[in-house]
């Protein structure tokens, strides 16, 4: 039975959030220009950030106080030592760290990958993901989240701590599995896990301090029929997931969800949810929230299952909104509904809105466009 452990993160220099780049961009984005974007909101961690030819550079980078992105600038040769991933990091918006282990020219493709060689990789990071270049040696993964980006290699072999890491990484899309010359196997081991809570992300490199571990707050996130406890939920001393267990009519307020937290997946997320549901998930009974109307600051905030009477107001800081929609007792989809208008800060928000699957959408009564909260 693996055994499991909550991060441990270094005490960090922390300032509120905002996202290091909104989820967005190319695939083949270079690591100059990811540095260069994530520097606009978070101030870069000298050295592998910037990439570097020294392992002890790049070691320093991937330490718990390093940063979320690190990249070599040639092959580095360092087949006695193990480089060990450590921390938990936020970057492109999301749980997030990166070894870029390439170059991009002017298309923004890799023009030339680099190979890191090492006695082994250990990661105990969630989100990890080794980037277009080769890792030769084995590499150990003790937390959720590994992926490979572009043509991402492992010279060497792939070791799950748990039978679940190696069933998650087995169900990827084929984009983000890379290549494996060796073994892709269970050795079972301490995983790293990440407990719900509101979190701040440092400017300096991205690292996430917990403001509060918890996923529990008396009232709504066990269900309530109280708007006042809603609101408490929702706001920034609450928890990751508020719910209403029957109609609520707060005609004359504002609900506003604000804060930054990890739910229950070891993701950024915010969720209210509106619904009953049986043993086997599916959705029983839906509710409507009645509000002069919703602010959302959160980012990564969904409505599941039921409704929003009134406005929705998604501000700058609030990316990767959408609906989170399952399917009743007979299968059939259910859609979160908003019964007035949806307003984004930013175009760029409105754009990503429109590109969700129609399973992530709301069935919006009014206007979808962009406006400022008021």
């Amino acid at each position: 039975m693996k055994k499991s452990k909550i991060i441990s993160l270094l005490a960090v220099s922390a300032l509120s959030v905002t996202f290091l780049t909104a989820c967005g961009g190319s695939d083949d984005k270079k690591a100059e220009d990811k540095t260069t974007d994530s520097a606009k909101t978070a101030e870069a961690f000298t050295g592998a950030t910037q990439g570097t030819d020294s392992f002890d550079t790049l070691s320093k980078g991937f330490a718990a106080n390093g940063a979320w992105l690190n990249a070599a600038t040639k092959d580095i040769d360092a087949s006695d030592k193990v480089l060990t991933v450590e921390g938990l990091f936020a970057g492109d918006g999301q749980i997030n760290r990166e070894l870029a282990l390439y170059k991009s020219g002017a298309d923004h493709k890799p023009e030339k990958t680099y190979t890191l060689t090492v006695k082994k990789l250990v990661v105990k990071s969630p989100g990890f993901a080794i980037a277009q270049g080769t890792v030769k040696g084995d590499v150990y993964v003790n937390a959720t989240g590994f992926k490979f980006e572009g043509t991402g290699k492992i010279d060497g072999n792939l070791i799950f701590a748990s039978e679940d890491l190696k069933t998650a990484y087995e169900a990827l899309d084929a984009a983000d599995k890379g290549s494996v010359t060796g073994e892709v196997k269970v050795e079972a081991s301490d995983v790293t896990a990440v407990k719900p809570g509101a979190i701040t992300v440092a400017t300096k490199g991205g690292a996430i301090s917990y403001d509060k571990v918890s996923d529990v707050k008396t009232g709504a996130t066990h269900g309530t029929e109280k708007f006042a406890d809603l609101a408490d939920t929702m706001g920034k001393d609450g928890a990751w997931l508020g719910a209403a267990t029957a109609d609520i009519d707060a005609a004359d307020k504002t609900l506003t969800i604000d804060g930054t937290f990890l739910g229950s997946k070891g993701e950024i997320a915010r969720k209210v949810g509106l619904y009953t549901q049986n043993d086997k998930h599916q959705v029983t009974k839906t509710f409507t929230v009645t509000v002069k109307k919703v602010v959302v600051n959160s980012p990564f905030t969904v409505i599941s299952n039921g409704g929003i009477k009134g406005d929705v107001y998604v501000t700058k800081s609030a990316i990767g909104f959408a609906a989170q929609n399952g399917k009743d007792v007979d299968g059939k989809q259910v859609t979160a509904k908003i019964d007035g208008n949806l307003y984004f800060a930013t175009q760029d928000q409105l754009d990503a809105y429109n590109k969700l699957d129609t399973t992530a959408k709301y069935d919006v009564t009014g206007k979808t466009e962009v406006k400022a909260a008021e």
